[in-house]
C-alpha cells in the first residue's frame, strides 16, 4: 500500500495542487498545508527543518509500523522537506519527486530575487510591517486574481495565510541553511523537476540527478500540471 503525498512551497498551501491532484484519480493523495501556511495554526517557532519535520512526522504517522509506503511530490520548500523526510525514513519512501529545487547558495540567490523579496529575506524592518498589516491592503490584489489567475485563485489567496515569522523564519532557517549536498546520499530515490525559466535554482547541480526540465515554466508550475503529472506518472507505475 503506498500514498502520494503533496507538500507545498513557500506562502503556498494545499491548494497549489488543486489541479495537480486531479491528475492521479485513482491513486491515493494527500496534500497537506504545512505548519504556520495556508490553514494550519501558525505558533511562534523558528521555522526551521525540525519544526517542519516533527510536524510532518505527526501528521502523517511515520513512526508507525503499518508498512504504509509513500511518494512524495514537493514544490520548492516542500521539496527541501521531501528530501529531508527520505534521506530520515528511506524504508517509508519509494520515491520522491522534487519540483523547483535545488536552490542557489544564499548569496546567488539573493541576487536572483527581485528587490522586496530579496529584502523581505534580509529581514528589512519595514518588510515586517507590510506583512503584519497586509491584512489593510491584501484586498487590492483580489479583482486582478479573480480576473486574471481565476483558476488558480484559492492559491493566490492563500498567498496571504502566513505570518512574519512563519515566512521569514523558514527562508532564515530553512531554506538559507538546507545542504543540497545531502541529494547524494539518496539519489536512486529522487528525480528532480524544473522549469527552464526558473532562476532561482541550481539546474547545473541538478543535472547530476534524474532530472527532467520542462520548457517555459519558471518556479511557479501553475499550468504546467499535466506536464508534471506525465513525468511522475511515467515513474511510479
Amino acid at each position: 500500500m503506498y500514498k502520494i503525498i503533496f507538500l507545498h512551497g513557500l506562502l503556498g498551501s494545499r491548494n497549489n495542487f488543486q489541479h495537480l491532484e486531479k491528475e492521479f484519480a485513482g491513486y491515493e493523495t494527500t496534500s497537506i498545508d504545512l505548519i504556520g501556511f495556508g490553514n494550519e495554526h501558525k505558533p511562534k517557532l523558528l521555522y526551521d527543518v525540525n519544526d517542519f519535520l516533527t510536524f510532518l512526522e505527526n501528521k502523517l504517522n511515520l513512526s508507525d509500523d503499518s508498512g504504509t509506503q509513500f511518494f512524495f511530490i514537493g514544490h520548492s520548500l516542500g521539496a527541501l522537506l521531501a528530501k529531508e523526510l527520505t534521506i530520515k525514513y528511506q524504508n517509508r519512501v519509494i520515491k520522491s519527486f522534487l519540483i523547483s529545487y535545488p536552490f542557489l547558495e544564499q548569496k546567488e540567490a539573493l541576487q536572483a530575487y527581485n528587490y522586496f523579496d530579496r529584502k523581505y529575506a534580509q529581514g528589512v524592518w519595514w518588510t515586517k510591517i507590510l506583512c503584519q498589516t497586509e491584512i489593510l491592503y491584501q484586498w487590492l490584489f483580489y479583482p486582478f486574481i479573480f480576473l486574471f489567475k481565476y483558476k488558480h485563485r484559492q492559491s493566490y489567496v492563500d498567498f496571504f495565510k502566513h505570518t512574519y515569522d512563519s515566512a521569514y523564519g523558514t527562508i532564515k532557517n530553512t531554506i538559507f541553511k538546507d545542504k543540497k549536498e545531502k541529494l547524494y546520499a539518496i539519489s536512486e530515490k529522487i528525480i528532480l523537476i524544473n522549469g527552464d525559466q526558473d532562476e532561482s535554482i541550481d539546474l547545473s547541480f541538478s543535472k547530476q540527478f534524474n532530472n527532467h526540465t520542462i520548457t517555459g515554466m519558471g518556479h511557479n508550475f501553475f499550468g504546467y500540471e499535466s506536464e508534471l503529472a506525465k513525468i511522475i506518472k511515467s515513474n511510479i507505475n
